[in-house]
């Protein structure tokens, strides 16, 4: 099984290329359950796509990885792809803009990000007049700032000085030159940052309470067309990733031996840590546990609302929470 892992400059070719469409021969047979289902990833490969890569490698897929969410909704409208794993917000978002995109399962139950500060700030509740930067309006490292600031206190925060740094490695920088306080990071990113100085973890998503933590990161989509015509090849291909996730919490020697072939990169000296943080925040989904239901999908739509993120209410008819029940096996 090969990983097709692009880079910027090719992902975006195969992003214009799906944009662009593609003839009828480059597009497998509706219903054709000898082919290979064709899926896409809407970013490159990380430590936290191992689990997902891993489970589209165990149902003999074709994976792509390119850099975009639209890229992944375009090439699943245009018969390039067959299955996307993408944003959880963004995929809502082209529901509601009219595009034919079904939420099938959960991938990452929730975003990575860990908030960590420079060692004068103890807890949340000490970053007033603090410098905390993130990486962009509405992204996951100003919502869960925000977030954690709201229930340390309701003043805390807009007694923040919050700023706009792109990028994890840009804000990791700015740690160690102590030009901001406090920011959210990959968790990679905030291992390196502790390997060069003395820094405080305040929290990250899974210390969030009420509908906040009701919000997924990123989702398995189909077009809804496809589904009707494949659905016994799409539970397949989920029951194989579901397997996956269950094989992460109960092997960590196989999943550090992925990491290792796929991303030799990493420090091998993280990659207990960076483990042991995926498997403590139940950072996949597990089986006997629906990773999505009616209610949690309200809770996190009201969240998202309250963001800013979609201006109108998510259209639970966009998931298949039936297929999600199967799958995952839960009662």
């Amino acid at each position: 099984m090969k990983f097709t892992r692009l880079g910027a400059v090719v992902a975006a070719a195969a992003a214009a290329l799906a944009l662009a469409g593609c003839s009828s021969s480059s597009q497998a047979p509706e219903g054709d359950s000898a082919a290979p289902l064709r899926v896409a990833f809407a970013s490159d490969l990380d430590p936290a796509d191992i689990a997902d890569y891993l489970g589209a490698q165990k149902a003999g897929a074709e994976i792509t990885a390119l850099n975009e969410d639209s890229a992944v909704i375009a090439g699943l409208q245009n018969g390039n792809f067959d299955i996307g794993n993408m944003d959880g917000a963004s995929a809502i978002k082209a529901a509601q803009s009219g595009i034919d995109v079904k939420i099938v399962y959960v991938s990452q139950v929730i975003p990575e990000f860990v908030l960590v500060s420079q060692s004068q700030y103890k807890s949340v509740s000490d970053l007033a007049g603090a410098r905390v930067a993130y990486h962009g309006p509405g992204s996951p490292t100003e919502t869960l700032p925000r977030e954690l600031a709201r229930q340390a206190g309701p003043d805390l925060e807009n007694q923040i000085n919050w700023s706009v740094l792109p990028e994890s490695p840009n804000r990791a920088a700015a740690m160690l030159g102590k030009q901001i306080d406090a920011t959210a990071l990959e968790f990679g990113d905030v291992l390196t940052l502790q390997d060069n100085g003395e820094f405080t973890v305040l929290g990250d998503w899974s210390d969030l309470k009420g509908e906040s933590a009701s919000a997924f990161n990123t989702v398995w989509v189909t077009s809804g067309k496809f589904l009707d015509g494949n659905r016994d090849r799409v539970a397949d291909f989920l029951t194989d990733v579901q397997s996956a996730y269950d094989e992460f919490y109960q092997d960590e020697a196989a999943w550090t031996a992925a990491v290792k072939e796929q991303l030799p990169d990493v420090r091998d000296d993280f990659l207990p840590q960076i483990y042991q943080y995926y498997n403590e925040a139940s950072f996949y989904p597990k089986a006997g546990t629906a990773p999505l239901t009616p209610e949690s999908w309200s809770n996190m739509d009201t969240f998202f609302q309250s963001l800013g993120e979609y201006n109108q209410p998510a259209d639970p008819s966009m998931v298949d929470f039936d297929m999600i029940t199967e799958v995952s096996g839960a009662e």
